[in-house]
């Protein structure tokens, strides 16, 4: 499988024009991604990881169905982590006039200083949506920040973003994936968040939301549950747009949202198909399943 990440910001440019001739209320998500991708790229290349494992514990590591993350944490620079979080914060507050302007001062909390900030990467590196939110609860920083605490979630995360991005990228030009059998990433432990039919073989592809790694994974299979019974795995669409689907499990009433690349002839960018594809989120809500976040039955 060739790189995968990152793509270029004149094909992501494309993409989003396509998307946005169907559908211009699309523009404002859009504007934020494209925002807060400039400064993960901007800062992509100035990550350096250290505490690297070598070829061969990265293969032990994957064949003991465990993601590197899990198996030790990297140290990463706080200094500039807390730089990119600036940055990222800023990005959203420019590209969006509805974003709240408390996020500017988002950086200034206690948890981002020089003394803390190590610490606090440490804490929440491994963190699902979920334990992030839940932390910044338990410690204040929301109304410290007054901001909710899905929003510094969010931004915490992208600004995570780049070094696990990085990290994937040694062990994708490495090592490669094709000994991860799982559904959850091989590099952070994060669930899938989309998936697509490989457009030069049709091969199943999932690809991690925060640090873009992408791996095969069995088509005739839920990735969240393990789920192989034929009978509780379908997928819908929308009447006209067959390549862009739902994959659904009854077993953990859980879906996956689907491109079909090898239909469509051409390759895509997951990130830029998610934010397109939202009417497929509301319908799959509507119908009962709830999407990766929220499945009970995550690893």
């Amino acid at each position: 499988m060739q790189q995968s990440y990152p793509p270029t910001m004149d094909r992501v440019e494309k993409e989003i024009a396509f998307h946005l001739e169907k559908n211009n209320t699309l523009a404002p998500a859009f504007a934020v991604y494209k925002s807060i991708l400039a400064v993960q790229l901007k800062y992509l290349d100035k990550v350096e990881v250290a505490g690297k494992k070598s070829a061969d514990e990265i293969k032990d590591c994957f064949r003991n169905e465990k993601y590197l993350l899990a198996e030790q944490k990297p140290v990463l620079d706080g200094v500039l982590f807390r730089e990119v979080l600036a940055s990222v914060a800023g990005a959203i507050r420019e590209a969006s006039p509805e974003a709240p302007e408390a996020l500017r001062n988002l950086p200034e909390l206690d948890e981002f200083n020089a003394d803390n900030i190590d610490e606090f990467i440490q804490q929440v590196i491994c963190f699902n949506k979920q334990e992030m939110e839940a932390f910044i609860e338990k410690k204040e920083m929301d109304k410290r920040a007054a901001l909710d605490s899905e929003v510094i979630a969010f931004v915490i995360f992208m600004s995570l973003s780049p070094f696990i991005s990085r990290m994937m990228q040694e062990v994708e030009a490495g090592v490669g994936f094709s000994l991860w059998r799982q559904g959850y990433c091989p590099i952070c432990g994060q669930t899938a968040f989309m998936a697509k039919h490989r457009s030069e073989d049709g091969a199943r592809v999932l690809e991690c939301w925060l640090c873009h790694a992408q791996w095969v994974f069995p088509r005739l299979e839920c990735p969240y549950c393990d789920n192989k019974e034929q009978k509780k795995l379908r997928f819908f669409y929308v009447p006209g747009d067959k390549s862009r689907q739902v994959h659904v499990c009854e077993e953990c009433k859980s879906y996956l949202k689907t491109v079909d690349a090898k239909a469509m002839q051409k390759d895509v960018i997951l990130e830029v198909e998610g934010i397109a594809t939202g009417r497929l989120d509301l319908l799959a809500e509507q119908e009962g399943y709830r999407p990766p976040a929220r499945a009970p039955l995550l690893h």
